[in-house]
């Protein structure tokens, strides 16, 4: 997992979103205001002009697992990361477990087609 899977995942975000913290905030539910985001994405956790941009509390995971497009325990285990330097016990990346929830829910023929896919792209 990278040293800072949530902010990473903050930054994919804001570019999907087209680089506007507004849309972030209000495809969270609001979890964290356009401000929070924009200290987030430009200086890290624990940063920001005013020197820190405090975790989110347990009642914005929903929100933003819905931004991230990842289960709430994988925000949980992001936040542990990032704010505590808590990393869990597997080494994968967070582009893989941003895509591991979504390759559970497929069938046996579209994982295949998929694996057939990455296999195909990937460089080794």
């Amino acid at each position: 997992m990278a040293d800072q899977p949530f902010r990473e995942a903050a930054q994919r975000a804001y570019r999907r979103l087209n680089n506007d913290y507004i849309r972030m905030q209000v495809a969270s539910d609001s979890a964290r205001s356009h401000g929070w985001w924009r200290n987030l994405v430009e200086h890290g956790p624990w940063a920001g002009h005013s020197g820190r941009t405090a975790p989110p509390s347990p009642e914005a995971i929903p929100g933003i697992a819905k931004l991230f497009r990842v289960t709430e325990d994988q925000v949980r285990e992001m936040i542990a990361a990032d704010w505590y330097g808590v990393q869990p016990d597997v080494n994968v990346s967070p582009r893989a477990l941003q895509l591991a929830q979504a390759l559970d829910e497929l069938d046996e023929a579209d994982m295949a087609l998929a694996e057939g896919l990455i296999r195909r792209l990937a460089t080794f």
